[in-house]
């Protein structure tokens, strides 16, 4: 798949969600490291912490944001909401330029495993300025069906 790319700018973003440690992502267990973050949001889904957060949406948008520590990488699934259930934490999204990358029909988790391998494996060896050293990547799903999805991946760029 040949994915083009366009940058556009975003205002600071606060979502309310749920983090989970799973391992840093390496050639050898990406799928494992897929399925965990599946995995992570059908728990929140399933346990109706994720719809709680959907419910009240200022965007109808849900987010995952992956981040990576020197020992793990922390999935935060949640929403721009006004919902705060006692249980969640916050993450703030900050406002600049990211690298949008689009996908859309079929299950979102294959979506975004694809626009990032197609990041990370042909737009940043063919530029590498355009990411920040230990930065970290946004997935979101636009139309709330995640097994008909519409996706952007959204990457901060390096200035």
């Amino acid at each position: 798949m040949t994915q083009t790319y366009k940058i556009q700018n975003f205002p600071e973003l606060t979502i309310t969600g749920y983090a989970a440690k799973l391992p840093l992502p390496t050639m050898d267990n990406l799928k494992e490291v897929s399925a965990q973050k599946s995995h992570h949001f059908m728990t929140i889904g399933q346990s109706g912490q994720f719809p709680t957060l959907m419910q009240a949406s200022r965007d109808k948008i849900g987010y995952a944001l992956s981040g990576a520590t020197d020992d793990y990488l922390e999935y935060f699934a949640g929403a721009n909401t006004t919902a705060t259930p006692a249980d969640t934490t916050t993450r703030t999204l900050p406002a600049g330029d990211y690298i949008v990358l689009k996908g859309q029909g079929g299950p979102s988790r294959q979506l975004f495993d694809q626009l990032i391998s197609q990041f990370f494996g042909t737009i940043l060896p063919a530029d590498p300025h355009l990411y920040p050293k230990d930065s970290f990547v946004i997935e979101a799903l636009l139309n709330g069906n995640p097994t008909d999805a519409v996706v952007e991946l959204r990457i901060p760029v390096s200035h």
